[in-house]
Protein backbone atom coordinates (compact mmCIF):
# COMPACT_ATOMS: atom_id res chain seq x y z
CA UNK A 1 0.00 0.00 0.00
CA UNK A 2 1.52 3.59 -1.19
CA UNK A 3 0.98 5.48 2.34
CA UNK A 4 1.99 8.35 0.10
CA UNK A 5 -1.53 8.44 -1.50
CA UNK A 6 -3.77 6.62 1.16
CA UNK A 7 -2.95 8.79 4.12
CA UNK A 8 -6.11 11.68 4.97
CA UNK A 9 -5.44 14.59 5.29
CA UNK A 10 -6.23 16.86 7.75
CA UNK A 11 -7.54 20.72 7.57
CA UNK A 12 -4.62 22.38 9.11
CA UNK A 13 -4.52 26.17 8.16
CA UNK A 14 -5.39 27.55 11.75
CA UNK A 15 -4.28 24.53 13.61
CA UNK A 16 -0.99 25.88 15.72
CA UNK A 17 1.64 23.61 16.86
CA UNK A 18 1.96 22.15 20.41
CA UNK A 19 5.16 23.57 21.21
CA UNK A 20 3.83 27.08 19.92
CA UNK A 21 1.31 27.13 22.81
CA UNK A 22 2.64 27.77 26.26
CA UNK A 23 -0.61 27.74 27.93
CA UNK A 24 -1.27 24.53 27.02
CA UNK A 25 -0.02 21.13 27.94
CA UNK A 26 -1.03 17.87 27.54
CA UNK A 27 -3.03 15.77 30.50
CA UNK A 28 -0.06 13.20 30.78
CA UNK A 29 3.65 13.23 29.31
CA UNK A 30 2.67 9.65 27.68
CA UNK A 31 0.25 11.08 25.19
CA UNK A 32 3.08 13.26 24.04
CA UNK A 33 4.49 11.11 20.92
CA UNK A 34 6.98 13.44 19.24
CA UNK A 35 9.98 11.58 17.45
CA UNK A 36 7.49 7.92 17.94
CA UNK A 37 7.17 5.90 14.61
CA UNK A 38 3.57 5.87 12.99
CA UNK A 39 3.39 1.94 11.80
CA UNK A 40 0.74 -0.02 10.37
CA UNK A 41 -0.63 -3.26 12.15
CA UNK A 42 2.37 -5.62 10.47
CA UNK A 43 5.14 -3.37 11.93
CA UNK A 44 6.05 -1.35 8.91
CA UNK A 45 6.85 2.76 9.84
CA UNK A 46 5.10 4.94 7.72
CA UNK A 47 7.13 7.50 8.59
CA UNK A 48 8.48 9.40 11.90
CA UNK A 49 6.26 11.88 13.93
CA UNK A 50 7.36 15.79 14.18
CA UNK A 51 4.68 18.15 15.50
CA UNK A 52 1.62 17.47 17.17
CA UNK A 53 -1.35 20.57 15.69
CA UNK A 54 -3.92 21.67 18.29
CA UNK A 55 -7.34 22.40 17.87
CA UNK A 56 -7.80 25.42 20.18
CA UNK A 57 -11.68 25.23 20.20
CA UNK A 58 -12.08 21.58 21.13
CA UNK A 59 -9.20 21.67 23.64
CA UNK A 60 -7.48 18.57 21.85
CA UNK A 61 -4.54 17.41 19.07
CA UNK A 62 -6.58 17.43 16.07
CA UNK A 63 -3.85 16.39 13.86
CA UNK A 64 -0.16 15.42 13.82
CA UNK A 65 2.37 16.00 11.32
CA UNK A 66 5.07 13.65 9.99
CA UNK A 67 8.94 14.51 9.30
CA UNK A 68 8.20 14.26 5.57
CA UNK A 69 5.37 17.29 5.84
CA UNK A 70 2.31 14.46 5.58
CA UNK A 71 -0.36 15.45 8.36
CA UNK A 72 -2.58 12.56 9.64
CA UNK A 73 -6.03 13.72 11.69
CA UNK A 74 -6.03 12.07 15.43
CA UNK A 75 -8.81 10.06 14.09
CA UNK A 76 -6.29 7.48 12.38
CA UNK A 77 -3.89 7.24 15.45
CA UNK A 78 -4.52 4.68 17.96
CA UNK A 79 -1.63 4.75 21.26
CA UNK A 80 -0.45 1.11 22.11
CA UNK A 81 2.28 1.12 24.49
CA UNK A 82 5.56 2.47 22.97
CA UNK A 83 4.36 3.04 19.28
CA UNK A 84 1.40 4.90 17.43
CA UNK A 85 -0.23 2.54 15.01
CA UNK A 86 -1.96 3.94 11.66
CA UNK A 87 -5.87 3.01 11.63
CA UNK A 88 -5.73 2.36 8.02
CA UNK A 89 -9.45 1.52 8.34
CA UNK A 90 -10.72 4.74 9.13
CA UNK A 91 -13.14 6.42 6.92
CA UNK A 92 -13.01 10.40 7.48
CA UNK A 93 -16.62 11.59 7.67
CA UNK A 94 -18.06 13.27 4.21
CA UNK A 95 -21.60 14.70 5.07
CA UNK A 96 -21.73 17.96 3.53
CA UNK A 97 -24.84 20.04 2.53
CA UNK A 98 -25.22 19.75 -1.48
CA UNK A 99 -27.57 22.53 -3.38
CA UNK A 100 -28.46 23.50 -7.19
CA UNK A 101 -26.27 25.80 -8.04
CA UNK A 102 -29.77 28.52 -8.99
CA UNK A 103 -30.06 28.57 -5.18
CA UNK A 104 -28.29 31.37 -3.62
CA UNK A 105 -28.35 31.01 0.57
CA UNK A 106 -26.25 29.99 3.53
CA UNK A 107 -25.34 26.38 4.88
CA UNK A 108 -24.85 24.60 7.86
CA UNK A 109 -22.15 21.62 7.99
CA UNK A 110 -23.19 18.66 9.54
CA UNK A 111 -20.53 17.23 11.66
CA UNK A 112 -20.03 14.27 13.76
CA UNK A 113 -17.12 13.38 15.99
CA UNK A 114 -16.48 9.80 15.83
CA UNK A 115 -14.63 8.10 19.23
CA UNK A 116 -11.66 6.16 18.96
CA UNK A 117 -10.92 3.79 21.92
CA UNK A 118 -7.95 1.93 22.35
CA UNK A 119 -5.03 0.79 25.19
CA UNK A 120 -1.65 2.40 26.30
CA UNK A 121 0.35 1.84 29.11
CA UNK A 122 0.94 3.09 32.09
CA UNK A 123 3.73 2.07 35.55
CA UNK A 124 1.60 0.47 38.28
CA UNK A 125 2.48 -0.08 41.74
CA UNK A 126 6.41 -1.03 42.13
CA UNK A 127 7.04 -4.45 44.39
CA UNK A 128 10.75 -3.82 46.01
CA UNK A 129 11.83 -6.84 48.01
CA UNK A 130 15.10 -6.29 49.83
CA UNK A 131 16.99 -8.98 52.58
CA UNK A 132 18.89 -7.24 55.47
CA UNK A 133 20.83 -9.18 57.81
CA UNK A 134 19.45 -9.35 61.36
CA UNK A 135 21.71 -10.94 64.54
CA UNK A 136 20.12 -13.48 66.91
CA UNK A 137 22.26 -14.06 70.46
CA UNK A 138 22.19 -18.08 71.25
CA UNK A 139 23.27 -18.97 74.70
CA UNK A 140 23.82 -22.79 76.10
CA UNK A 141 25.41 -24.59 78.64
CA UNK A 142 29.03 -26.26 78.38
CA UNK A 143 30.04 -28.37 80.86
CA UNK A 144 33.85 -27.68 81.00
CA UNK A 145 36.77 -30.22 82.98
CA UNK A 146 39.73 -28.75 84.14
CA UNK A 147 42.55 -30.58 85.85
CA UNK A 148 44.55 -29.50 88.82
CA UNK A 149 48.20 -30.96 89.40
CA UNK A 150 48.96 -31.46 93.76
CA UNK A 151 52.00 -32.54 95.75
CA UNK A 152 50.79 -34.70 98.60
CA UNK A 153 53.09 -36.56 100.62
CA UNK A 154 52.14 -40.19 102.69
CA UNK A 155 53.67 -41.67 105.83
CA UNK A 156 55.56 -44.80 105.04
CA UNK A 157 57.74 -47.00 107.62
CA UNK A 158 59.34 -50.01 105.94
CA UNK A 159 63.10 -51.35 105.77
CA UNK A 160 64.65 -52.01 102.60
CA UNK A 161 67.70 -53.82 101.36
CA UNK A 162 70.91 -52.28 100.28
CA UNK A 163 70.76 -52.87 97.01
CA UNK A 164 67.11 -51.44 97.27
CA UNK A 165 68.30 -48.37 98.90
CA UNK A 166 71.13 -47.57 96.39
CA UNK A 167 68.17 -47.26 93.55
CA UNK A 168 65.78 -44.98 95.76
CA UNK A 169 68.38 -42.67 96.62
CA UNK A 170 68.84 -41.89 92.95
CA UNK A 171 67.78 -38.56 91.57
CA UNK A 172 64.26 -38.68 90.63
CA UNK A 173 62.10 -36.43 88.20
CA UNK A 174 58.42 -36.77 88.12
CA UNK A 175 56.20 -34.80 85.41
CA UNK A 176 52.46 -34.19 85.94
CA UNK A 177 50.97 -32.23 83.36
CA UNK A 178 47.03 -30.05 83.74
CA UNK A 179 44.91 -30.70 81.03
CA UNK A 180 41.93 -28.31 80.69
CA UNK A 181 38.94 -27.69 78.51
CA UNK A 182 37.90 -24.65 76.78
CA UNK A 183 34.89 -23.49 75.20
CA UNK A 184 35.33 -23.92 71.07
CA UNK A 185 32.29 -22.21 68.61
CA UNK A 186 31.46 -23.38 65.43
CA UNK A 187 29.28 -21.63 62.79
CA UNK A 188 27.66 -23.11 59.54
CA UNK A 189 25.50 -21.83 56.99
CA UNK A 190 21.78 -23.56 56.45
CA UNK A 191 19.41 -22.26 53.43
CA UNK A 192 16.04 -22.30 55.08
CA UNK A 193 13.97 -20.93 52.31
CA UNK A 194 13.71 -18.16 49.84
CA UNK A 195 11.64 -15.43 48.30
CA UNK A 196 10.26 -15.41 44.82
CA UNK A 197 9.46 -11.78 42.95
CA UNK A 198 7.89 -11.62 39.60
CA UNK A 199 4.47 -10.89 37.97
CA UNK A 200 1.82 -12.19 36.65
CA UNK A 201 -1.00 -10.90 33.96
CA UNK A 202 -4.18 -11.14 33.89
CA UNK A 203 -6.86 -9.63 31.59
CA UNK A 204 -10.52 -7.94 32.17
CA UNK A 205 -12.68 -6.00 30.01
CA UNK A 206 -13.78 -2.74 30.81
CA UNK A 207 -16.58 -0.63 29.28
CA UNK A 208 -15.43 2.63 28.34
CA UNK A 209 -18.05 5.24 28.24
CA UNK A 210 -17.42 8.65 25.61
CA UNK A 211 -19.90 10.90 24.56
CA UNK A 212 -19.53 11.93 20.77
CA UNK A 213 -21.37 14.89 19.28
CA UNK A 214 -23.31 15.78 16.64
CA UNK A 215 -24.90 18.30 14.27
CA UNK A 216 -28.62 17.46 13.73
CA UNK A 217 -30.45 20.04 11.69
CA UNK A 218 -34.50 21.10 12.21
CA UNK A 219 -36.18 22.57 9.86
CA UNK A 220 -39.39 25.08 10.46
CA UNK A 221 -41.49 24.57 7.51
CA UNK A 222 -43.42 27.33 8.47
CA UNK A 223 -40.65 29.50 8.13
CA UNK A 224 -38.66 28.84 5.13
CA UNK A 225 -39.99 28.25 1.51
CA UNK A 226 -39.71 25.15 0.05
CA UNK A 227 -36.32 24.02 -1.78
CA UNK A 228 -37.10 22.46 -5.33
CA UNK A 229 -33.54 21.49 -5.80
CA UNK A 230 -31.98 21.36 -2.47
CA UNK A 231 -30.68 17.76 -1.20
CA UNK A 232 -29.26 17.22 2.11
CA UNK A 233 -26.89 14.18 2.54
Amino acid sequence: MNYDTELQFAEVNNLPELEELSDWALEHPSQDIRSQPLVTASGQTIGIIDEMLVDRSDERVAAVRLEDGRVVPAEQLNLQGDRVLFNQDYVAPTAAVAASASLDGDTIQIVEEEVAIGTREVVGDTIRVQSRVETDVVSEDVTLVNEEAYVKTNPVERVVSSAEADALFAEQTIEVTEINEEAVVGKRAVVTGEVEVGKVATSEVETITETARRTVIDVDSDAVAPATDAIID
